[in-house]
């Protein structure tokens, strides 16, 4: 939490209350602390957001509000607006007016997570952010040179908000809540300096701040309906009449408290869909709109500075269940172009059993600080292998390319053991290879060589070079051998790794060397 300052004038004496639990879906710990003087806040509202997270239609629509028996409308878009819907309509009276209007309960777990989703783009422009229920709250003060001053940060935070087909106001001030009240009510004039706070709030309708319906009615009693109005009123007399709940959230607009809000951290899942303006399935239709998710996707990882370990694609379609494909990736990886190759591959080869109307993607982020190449340097030769892999199994089959790893045993073909996923780091943790010499090409199972005046043949007559080398293992298992092993040569040139059983005799051809 940040010091209140010391020189700032406070008007009549303020005891601060304890701070407000963090609501749910935050993250508690970690606050951001607002104070007058130090910092700039930046809230972008979204004043349709119960309307923009429902399917779009063809009919009118309205977002409804309390109980089933006295529902409401709380929010109609402007078709059902012109024929005179409006909030604070019951239903029966929105449906005479429009009988084809179609009725949606409000979704907070859409709305959350499209503010979320919004929190990603966000953190483009500060690691300070805090969430209201139709607001994002972002702390601008140290941000301001990066983007060339106030009027230049605004206008790409809302431009980032506006191109996610969100309507978005945005108002700025030295408290959040200052911030928040003027973004709601349409103030969009900034307000940067802590001296203006107080005249920039004065003309708010009280009806306007989110305050219970007994604290306004109790205002207007009195004839108070504007926020400067309040400030006129004995601080005791209006303690009483607003509560202490309301007098501390008029104290943290004005700067004469701290302002305690629980920070927003992204999580290690990420989530977001988009419905498709038309049912297809062309890969290629499907590849853009994908792309689009992946381009949000990317803008969260480099915010984190991650990758993406895992993708999960859910295609709806209308009657059928919906198809599931799942990416896994060797490496955590946040390019685009990369991912969208490997989505590409995996949906050129599904067969669809219906159009799809809406892709769902869902991805698993790699631990923060987890080392990923930065966009326009290139892949390294770890992550080029990594992606030759994936492109492998995609095309052959998820077993049909595996990793080979030493294994800690001498007889040959004991010695090494299958992965399931192939190593490309370095300082995999193998045991480490014999100081002898070992083929590269290792038969499945020894073969028999024929003799001639007591030296092998393979292709004419062996001539002995290095050994013998004496392996006897296997006791404890049933499989014990004894044997002993040297390179032979033959006389093209070929060398061969051979070996006499020293238990049954005669000679076998074990592998053959490059």
């Amino acid at each position: 939490m940040a010091p209140v300052s010391h020189n700032l004038p406070l008007p009549f004496a303020a005891t601060p209350l304890p701070a407000r639990p963090p609501s749910a879906g935050t993250t508690g710990g970690a606050a951001l602390a607002a104070v007058s003087g130090t910092r700039l806040w930046l809230c972008l509202q979204l004043p349709e957001l119960p309307l923009e997270v429902m399917a779009p239609g063809e009919a009118p629509q309205a977002i409804l509000t309390g109980t089933r028996h006295q529902a409401v409308v709380l929010h109609c878009d402007e078709a059902a607006a012109r024929c005179g819907v409006c909030p604070g309509m019951s239903t029966n009276a929105a449906l005479a007016l429009v009988p084809g209007l179609a009725l949606h309960e409000r979704a907070p777990g859409r709305e959350r997570a499209a503010l979320e989703g919004l929190a990603t783009v966000a953190l483009g422009f500060t690691p300070q952010l805090a969430l209201e229920s139709d607001a994002l709250l972002l702390e601008i003060a140290a941000s301001l040179p990066l983007f060339g001053g106030v009027a230049a940060l605004r206008a790409a935070a809302v431009a980032a908000v506006e191109a996610r087909g969100h309507q978005v106001r945005a108002a700025m001030a030295p408290t959040a809540r200052a911030a928040l009240w003027l973004a709601r009510l349409g103030h969009a004039a900034p307000v940067t300096e802590p001296a203006r706070l107080a005249g920039a709030l004065a003309g708010l309708p009280v009806a306007g701040l989110g305050w219970p319906a007994g604290v306004q009615q109790s205002l207007r009693r009195l004839g108070v309906t504007r926020l400067g109005e309040c400030l006129r009123l004995p601080r005791d007399g209006l303690a009483r009449r607003i509560g202490t709940t309301c007098l501390q959230e008029l104290d943290e607009a004005l700067g004469r408290v701290p302002e305690v809000r629980p920070v927003w951290r992204d999580g290690v899942h990420w989530r977001d869909e988009l419905e498709l303006p038309a049912a297809t399935c062309a890969a290629d239709g499907l590849l853009e709109a994908l792309r689009v998710l992946l381009d949000r996707l990317t803008i969260r990882l480099r915010a984190r500075q991650s990758g993406a370990t895992v993708l999960q694609l859910g295609l709806r379609h209308r009657r059928q269940p919906a198809t599931a494909l799942r990416i896994g990736l060797l490496q955590p990886s946040a390019d685009p172009a990369r991912l969208a190759d490997l989505a590409g591959l995996y949906l050129s080869a599904t067969r669809l059993p219906a159009p799809v109307e809406a892709i769902v993607l869902e991805a698993g982020i790699a631990a923060a600080g987890t080392a990923v190449a930065l966009p326009g340097l290139g892949y390294d030769r770890g992550e080029r292998v990594a992606g030759l892999i994936e492109r492998l199994r995609l095309r052959l089959g998820l077993h049909a390319v595996h990793g080979l790893a030493a294994a800690p045993e001498h007889r040959p073909e004991h010695a090494w053991q299958v992965t399931p996923v192939p190593c490309t780091t370095r300082g995999a943790t193998n045991e480490p290879l014999p100081g002898k010499p070992r083929p590269l090409w290792l038969l499945a199972q020894p073969a028999a060589l024929d003799v001639r005046a007591g030296a092998p043949l393979f292709e004419g007559l062996l001539t002995l070079e290095r050994g013998p080398e004496r392996i006897e293992s296997g006791w404890w298992d049933g499989h014990d051998v004894r044997r002993d092993y040297y390179v032979a040569r033959n006389r093209r040139g070929l060398r061969a790794w051979v070996f006499r059983d020293c238990r049954a005799g005669g000679w076998y051809l074990h592998g053959l060397f490059g």
